[in-house]
C-alpha cells in the first residue's frame, strides 16, 4: 500500500475551509493534518505517526489517547520512515469521504441482483461521484431474493471493491405500506415478520446494518425490538404513522428515517404524522434527497433550521439508472422512466434518483444556501453517526480511515480515496 502526502488545497474543517499545510497518509489511515512540509510534522502529531506506523495500525481514539500530551515544536520524520507520493491539491477542497446509506445502484447495476459483480460495478461508479463508503440498499422482494442480495453483499462486505468500500447491507423494506409505497413494488410489500426478519439477518451473516419499515403496521414493534437487540439501526419510511405511532417506535428504538417528506403522509399541523415526529425529536436523524425534483429548494434550508447540521444526512437513493442514459429501466419489478435525470413510474410518480453524492453537496449549497462545511457534514460525519462509525469515519482527523475527496471550486470531484488507495482521479 502506498502512503500518500497532500499537498496545498483546502481542509474541509466545522469551521470552514482552512489552508491546508501538508496532510499524510500512511497504511490507509490519516497521519498528519496539519504538517508544515513534507519533511516534518508537528510534535504533537508525532505519537500518531510512530503509532501509525506500528505493524498493525489503530484506532482514532487510541490515536488521540496517544498523543494526549504533546510536546511543542517541530519533528522531524525518522530516517527510516515509510517513502510517500505526494498529491498536489492547489486550488482544490480537501472534505472527508461521503458516505451513502441508501443507494440502490448506479452505473446500469442493481443491488438487489444479487451477484458481487454488480455490487462492484456500482462502487466504482459511485466513487467517481465522491462516495467513499455505502450501505447498498435491497428494495422489497420475495425473501428468496432478497436473501440472495444479502448474502452476496455479505460476500463483498469490507473486501476491495476498487471504488467505494461496502459498509453493510440497508433493507429497504419488505415490511412498508401500501399505501406509501412509492417506487417500491406494492406486490411485494408485507406484514411485519418477526421469523421472516430472524432468517434475512441469518442470510446477512453480520452485515445488516440498517432496516426500513412503516412503524405503524401490526407486528413493527416486534421486529424493531429485534433489531435493536441485534445493533442493526432502525429506520421509518413508506408509511402513514401517526405522531403517536412514530414516538412509540422511537421509544422501541427507531433512530432513523429515510427520505423525509417522500412516501409519508404529508405534515399537517393538527396531525403532525412521522414526519413532525421525525421533526421533534433530537434522537433521529433524518435523510434528504437534495436533488431538486424530491423537495422544493426552501425546504433544504428550512429542514436544516429544524434539525441543526447534526440531524440530517444526505443520501442519493440511487438506482441502476444512475450515470447512464435517459430512458426505460426496471426497478423493484417494475418499469420506470428516466427523462432529464428524474425517474418516475409510468404514472408520474417518483422512484429513487439519479444523484451522486457530490451533486447533492453542491445541490445543498447551490439551493439550499448552507455552507459548504454544513452539506459536507451532512454526507460525511453525519450518516458515520447514524451507523455508530463515527471514531472510524466522517471527518479528517489522526487514526481516522484515509477516506478523503478532492474537490474543485465547482465541487466536481477530483479524486476519491477509500482507505488510502486512490479508485478515481481526473488530476492533470
Amino acid at each position: 500500500m502506498k502512503n500518500y502526502m497532500i499537498t496545498g488545497g483546502e481542509l474541509i474543517t466545522s469551521g470552514g475551509p482552512v489552508p491546508n499545510e501538508g496532510l499524510m497518509i500512511m497504511r490507509g489511515k490519516i497521519a498528519l493534518p496539519g504538517a508544515m512540509n513534507p519533511d516534518s510534522i508537528y510534535a504533537g502529531l508525532s505519537c500518531s505517526l510512530n503509532f501509525l506506523s506500528g505493524p498493525n495500525g489503530g484506532s482514532g481514539a487510541q490515536a488521540k489517547n496517544a498523543c494526549a500530551s504533546p510536546s511543542p515544536g517541530l519533528t522531524r520524520l525518522p530516517a527510516d520512515a515509510p517513502s510517500y507520493e505526494t498529491i498536489n491539491a492547489e486550488g482544490l477542497y480537501i472534505s472527508p469521504g461521503f458516505i451513502d446509506l441508501h443507494m440502490h445502484g448506479g452505473g446500469g447495476f442493481d443491488t438487489s441482483e444479487g451477484n458481487t459483480t454488480s455490487l462492484r460495478k456500482m462502487s466504482i461508479y459511485h466513487a467517481r461521484g465522491g462516495t467513499t463508503s455505502f450501505l447498498p440498499t435491497i428494495a422489497a422482494g420475495p425473501s428468496k431474493v432478497m436473501e440472495k442480495a444479502l448474502a452476496a453483499v455479505s460476500a463483498q462486505y469490507l473486501r476491495t471493491t476498487r471504488g467505494a468500500s461496502i459498509l453493510g447491507a440497508h433493507l429497504e423494506g419488505p415490511y412498508l405500506n401500501p399505501e406509501k409505497a412509492g417506487g417500491q413494488n406494492r406486490a411485494y410489500l408485507r406484514l411485519p415478520d418477526v421469523r421472516e426478519m430472524e432468517r434475512f439477518i441469518s442470510a446477512a451473516d453480520g452485515c445488516l446494518k440498517m432496516v426500513t419499515l412503516a412503524p405503524e403496521l401490526p407486528g413493527a414493534l416486534d421486529v424493531i425490538k429485534l433489531l435493536n437487540r441485534e445493533g442493526i439501526v432502525v429506520s421509518a419510511g413508506h408509511s402513514t404513522a401517526t405522531y403517536e405511532q412514530t414516538e412509540e417506535a422511537i421509544r422501541a428504538g427507531m433512530r432513523h428515517a429515510v427520505h423525509l417528506f417522500n412516501a409519508s403522509a404529508p405534515l399537517h399541523h393538527r396531525n403532525p404524522g412521522l414526519v413532525g415526529a421525525v421533526l421533534a425529536s433530537r434522537e433521529v436523524s433524518a435523510e434528504i434527497i437534495a436533488d431538486g425534483h424530491h423537495l422544493h429548494p426552501s425546504m433544504l434550508k428550512l429542514l436544516r433550521e429544524i434539525k441543526g447540521k447534526r440531524g440530517l444526512v444526505l443520501i442519493t437513493d440511487a438506482m441502476a439508472s444512475a450515470g447512464m442514459s435517459d430512458g426505460t429501466y426496471r426497478f423493484a419489478g417494475q418499469e420506470i422512466e428516466v427523462n432529464q435525470g428524474r425517474a418516475t413510474l409510468k404514472d408520474g410518480t417518483l422512484v429513487g434518483s439519479t444523484l451522486t453524492m457530490s451533486a447533492a453537496v453542491r445541490n445543498m449549497v447551490l439551493l439550499g444556501g448552507l455552507p459548504l462545511q454544513e452539506a459536507v457534514h451532512m454526507a460525511s460525519l453525519n450518516p458515520a453517526r447514524a451507523l455508530g462509525i463515527e471514531d472510524q469515519k466522517g471527518t479528517i482527523a489522526p487514526g481516522m480511515d484515509a477516506d478523503i475527496v478532492l474537490m474543485d471550486r465547482d465541487l466536481n470531484i477530483k479524486l476519491t480515496m477509500v482507505m488510502g488507495e486512490v479508485v478515481y482521479s481526473d488530476l492533470p
